[in-house]
């Protein structure tokens, strides 16, 4: 039914992701899906944040990152399902939404994290802006 399915995930919480990508791989399984995984790394494109890091350190980070998320995918992902993997810089919700709409994805499964109101006001939430900004269907899990 979905051709490309889309599953970001925190490596800070990677477990948080486990029942969006069971559901992402049963789809990719059963329908022949691409599986897309994609993890934001914040604050470099910051020039506050930036000016604290070398141009060097700024590319480790990012390598190590690149090598954490597919360290990941090879304990979750069976061997025969070749995820798509990228990792990107920038305000999470923006990238997602972004790469929803220029690889054509057709289906987001994503985790809602239980937020205070007072962090959600402050800091927001990256699944409600995917989901309001996106032009796909997007499936929110909650605890």
């Amino acid at each position: 039914m979905f051709k490309k399915v889309l599953v970001p995930i925190d490596l800070n919480e990677p477990a948080f992701a486990d029942q969006a990508l069971k559901l992402a791989l049963r789809e990719a399984q059963k329908e022949g899906s691409e599986l897309h995984m994609i993890t934001v790394v914040p604050g470099f494109t910051n020039a506050f944040v930036a000016s604290y890091f070398s141009e060097k350190d700024h590319k480790k980070a990012v390598k190590e990152v690149a090598r954490k998320l597919q360290e990941y995918a090879q304990k979750v992902v069976p061997s025969e399902i070749q995820p798509t993997l990228r990792v990107y810089e920038g305000s999470p919700a923006e990238v997602i939404v972004n790469y929803i709409s220029s690889k054509e994805i057709n289906l987001v499964i994503m985790p809602a994290h239980h937020r205070s109101k007072i962090d959600e006001f402050l800091l927001g939430s990256v699944s409600a802006r995917v989901a309001e900004r996106a032009k796909c269907s997007v499936f929110l899990l909650k605890d």
